[in-house]
């Protein structure tokens, strides 16, 4: 069990980590990088030293998307890709959460089972703004009067089908680590 709340502790620093770079890394490929096919890329030279590489891409799905409404004069970075790191910013809240519960020396408990079925919630919501957000976009964008060179899209690709793998893995889990936390508890209560 100790080894469980010690390691906790360096998984949480890690997902801390994560969750900075790729907001920050987000942030400054969206304010300084430039729009190149279907991408926003920033290239940073070290003084020589080496050079760094970020990169947000919008995935095949929103790719074409992401073009046709830098055609049409708009920025894809905020009308996309804010959305986009919506659900993986949910998915490191609820691990943080799950990795505090470990750290707290509780494995099995209620409270592991929602973190679990909340990650698996998030993925599956993912599917449904992976498939849906696009033609809401274009659908604003054409009634409002703004622009109607953007088509609708409706894009099922094999980024969906990954989400809902791992939406059922994730809900699995949870459902295991919620029998689990019901033998415990009846083996706490016949002792």
């Amino acid at each position: 069990m100790d080894r469980i709340v010690s390691l906790s502790k360096w998984i949480k620093l890690l997902i801390v980590l994560l969750a900075l770079l790729q907001v920050s890394s987000y942030c400054g490929a969206m304010m300084f990088g430039e729009f190149q096919a279907g991408e926003y890329v920033l290239t940073i030279d070290w003084w020589g030293w080496f050079s760094s590489y970020l990169a947000v891409d919008f995935g095949s799905p929103w790719q074409a998307l992401a073009q046709r409404l830098y055609d049409a004069g708009f920025h894809p970075g905020l009308i996309l890709g804010s959305v986009e790191i919506l659900p993986y910013l949910f998915i490191y809240y609820f691990l943080y959460q799950l990795f505090g519960l470990y750290q707290q020396g509780q494995v099995f408990t209620a409270a592991n089972f929602r973190c679990l079925s909340h990650i698996a919630l998030v993925f599956l919501a993912w599917i449904l703004l992976s498939l849906f957000y696009p033609m809401l976009v274009a659908s604003t964008l054409h009634f409002s009067g703004i622009s109607s060179a953007v088509p609708m899209y409706f894009i099922l690709g094999s980024q969906e089908l990954k989400y809902a793998l791992f939406g059922m893995v994730f809900y699995c889990v949870a459902w295991v680590m919620k029998h689990a936390t019901e033998l415990q508890e009846e083996a706490e209560l016949t002792i």
